[in-house]
Parts: structure tokens; sequence; C-alpha cells
């Protein structure tokens, strides 16, 4: 995965001319629409919260938004264009975790510096990665799951579409003491298909793409990456639990370009806080795609990514992944 490309920088400048917006003073905040830019393909579950939360922080802000899929790279494009945009509050960059806590991770040359070119503006909301099995697999458990790794070296395949679901798979199986072989997709569909008609034993998965296959008692779910249980399914113990501590979960957050006023970013925090805090309908679209709403003050989101990206670094390392 090379993410600097010519052609990934040919396809940057093109879109860094149309999102950099004319800045505005901050006490005439907003007086032209925000584009909220999401780094993944249109549809996804990144795209559809982002959309929801736009649709009730524009009238909140007494303004208008536009949410556009900018996808590539794993992220990383819509991120830079974000990253590059002019600091004023009119270009915001809707994300998951992968792109500010893994990309600066595992990017020889990444497209532009995490935490000097972005700022975090507030936190949205934080979902589980799941350890699911076929619904007639052998395995009832995490530590059968363990054992037969130790006894089959290299038997043991997963699938991954990202860099979150690749880092959550070799941690569980690296402090498992096993190992397990990748097996790299274009995306989960294709991924969980594969998984679903048997042609895969074990797989990592998010709250989405297991609720219709274990309603349909196709899939069965042996453990959470989570620190506690997910509320979307809270009889499924922990990975922490089961002796195995693995805390892979993923945070959606909002981000403004670095030098964005602090008067601008207090506004933006106090509107997306209050929306995830209160918003039935944000909170119900949240949970239906396994979310927990999570709101943080905007020097709380700034600290946690900071350290999310330490801690994700060791994840990284100790799960022998090398930067690319």
């Amino acid at each position: 995965m090379n993410w600097t490309s010519r052609g990934f920088a040919a396809a940057l400048a093109g879109l860094l001319v149309a999102a950099t917006p004319t800045a505005a003073p901050a006490d005439d905040y907003p007086s032209q629409p925000i584009v909220m830019i999401v780094p993944f393909g249109a549809g996804g579950g990144t795209d559809i919260i982002a959309r929801t939360v736009s649709e009730e922080l524009g009238p909140a802000l007494g303004g208008s938004i536009v949410v556009e899929a900018r996808p590539g790279a794993n992220g990383a494009i819509g991120s830079a264009v974000v990253a590059r945009a002019a600091p004023d509050g009119y270009t915001l960059l809707f994300t998951a975790q992968s792109t500010y806590s893994l990309n600066p991770n595992l990017t020889k040359e990444p497209l532009f510096d995490q935490l000097k070119d972005l700022v975090p503006v507030a936190t949205i909301g934080r979902s589980p990665w799941l350890i699911a099995v076929p619904a007639d697999s052998p395995f009832q458990s995490i530590a059968d799951v363990v054992a037969y790794g130790k006894a089959n070296p290299g038997k043991l395949a997963f699938p991954f579409w990202q860099s979150s679901v690749l880092v959550s798979g070799e941690t569980f199986a690296r402090l498992g003491g096993f190992e397990m072989r990748r097996v790299p997709y274009k995306g989960q569909v294709e991924a969980t298909t594969d998984f679903l008609g048997g042609r895969l034993p074990i797989m990592v998965t998010d709250v989405a793409g297991a609720r219709a296959p274990v309603e349909a008692g196709t899939m069965r779910l042996l453990g959470t990456t989570t620190a506690a249980r997910t509320p979307a399914f809270p009889d499924v113990p922990t990975l922490t639990e089961q002796g195995l501590p693995v805390v892979t979960d993923s945070m959606l957050a909002v981000f403004a370009p670095a030098g964005t006023p602090q008067p601008i970013l207090d506004r933006l925090n106090a509107e997306l806080s209050k929306i995830v805090a209160t918003s039935e309908k944000v909170r119900d679209r949240l949970r239906q795609l396994g979310l927990e709403p999570t709101a943080m003050s905007q020097p709380e989101a700034d600290a946690f990514v900071r350290s999310e990206l330490i801690r994700w670094a060791d994840l990284i390392e100790r799960a022998g992944l090398q930067k690319q």
C-alpha cells in the first residue's frame, strides 16, 4: 500500500482546489456553507452517520452543511484535503480512527502530519470490533480458537479490508500466542460473503456487519475488543474477560485544519457534543450501527487523539506490522 504515489498526489491536487473556501471572520461564523468531508465511500457507516449528524448541526449553527465523500488510500486522500484547506471552519473532516491513529503509524511517507496539520474538534461515538465464527464452527469460545491456533500453526486465516481490522486480528493472534494468515479483501461485504460461505474460519467484524447474520443464525460472536461489553451484544464477553487484553475499538471524530480559530472550534464542539448527548435521532442511528454515543470537550478530544497515536503505535509494533 503506497499511499504517496503520483496518482494520489495528482488526485489530491485536484480535490484541494474544490475544497478550499474563502476565509471568513470567526465572529461571523458560519456565513457560507460548511463542507464536511468523509474520507470513505458514500453509503458506508461513517458516511451515513456524518449525514445524520450534519442534518442537525447545520440548523444548530444557523447555516448549512454539504457532506462530500472523498474516498481513497484508506481515508488518507480525503483527510489530506482537509489538512491542507483554509483554517476557517468551512472544511471539516468526519472520520474513523483508522485515519488518525493507524494511518500515521502504518505509512512511511504520509500525505500530511496528523498532529501538525489537523486539530480535533469533537468525538461522536465509539464502536467495537467483534471476533466472529460461522454458526456451525466447532469453536465455542476464544480459548478454543487459541488452542486450535497453537496446535495447528498457519491453518487459521482471517479477512481484512482496512487497517483497523488487520491490527485487531493480528493483536488477537499475537496475544493468544498463535499465527493467523491475512487474506486481503476490497471490502467488508466481499469478506463477509466468503466467511459465511465457509471459505474463512474466523473474522473480525463490526456490529453493523454482524447484526443480520447473527439474527439469521449464520454467525456466532465469541468476543469484543472493547474494555466493557457492547450494549449491542451484551451477552458477548470481551476478550479481556477471556484472558486476552485486546482493546482496539474505534472512535468516530470530527477534525478541522490546524490554525482554525479557537472560538470556531469551541462552537463546533459545543453544538456537536449537544447533538451527540441529546439528539435521539443521532443516538438511535449511532446505536443501530453499533456505536456508543461519546462526546468529549475539544481539549479532551485533542488529548485523546494524541494518546491514541501512541497506543496504536504500540499495538502495531506488537502485531509485527511494518510501515509501507
